[in-house]
């Protein structure tokens, strides 16, 4: 009986394999297009695939010689596209700004704190400056210091939209992160 089975589980792996592999290249041919032409008919379908296939997309890059990191910023500009009209719906005191603290100086003296890093306005680098007219709009800015800090300051202040500033794979996660919260991201 278990016998019988075999050539059918067979069969299933292989075109498993080639509805992953086909799926796969047309993923990465839509996201190669979009990232050419800032163009997609399908924004949603091609994030969604982009995250269910990103293994398989990047190492298809990899080995087309392409540069996989392109990816990654498909799949935020494809983000920022789907959210701005939510994200654009809410005013700056709803929204929260999120540095990454590598944008300090290496000479900074802010102090670690509960809230983040707390900028002391030292004019050593160009936070402090853009902290302050960015408060003084109403937006929430916090400077991270570490990935579960973002976590921690949604759950605390519920911010109604997010705005992530940091590297790539940074931004992907913190937005990421924002979708399992149904808040709004930009970067």
């Amino acid at each position: 009986m278990l016998e019988q089975l075999y050539p059918i589980i067979g069969q299933i792996v292989v075109y498993l394999f080639f509805i992953i592999l086909i799926a796969t290249i047309v993923i990465a041919m839509l996201a190669l297009y979009y990232f050419k032409t800032g163009d997609s008919p399908t924004p949603n379908v091609l994030l969604s695939g982009l995250l269910v296939l990103e293994g398989f997309v990047k190492a298809f890059f990899r080995l087309a010689g392409l540069d996989d990191s392109i990816i990654d910023k498909v799949a935020i500009q494809l983000q920022n596209k789907i959210s701005s009209r939510q994200f654009n719906a809410h005013p700056p005191t709803e929204k929260a700004i999120f540095f990454p603290q590598c944008l300090r100086s290496i000479d900074c003296i802010a102090k670690l704190s509960p809230e983040g890093i707390q900028c002391v306005h030292c004019d050593r680098c160009e936070i402090g400056a853009a902290k302050k007219i960015l408060e003084e709009q109403g937006y929430t800015v916090f400077i991270v210091p570490g990935s579960s800090f973002i976590k921690r300051m949604i759950m605390k202040y519920a911010p109604k939209a997010i705005v992530g500033i940091g590297c790539a794979t940074e931004i992907k996660g913190g937005m990421e992160l924002c979708h399992r919260f149904n808040v709004p991201p930009s970067a």
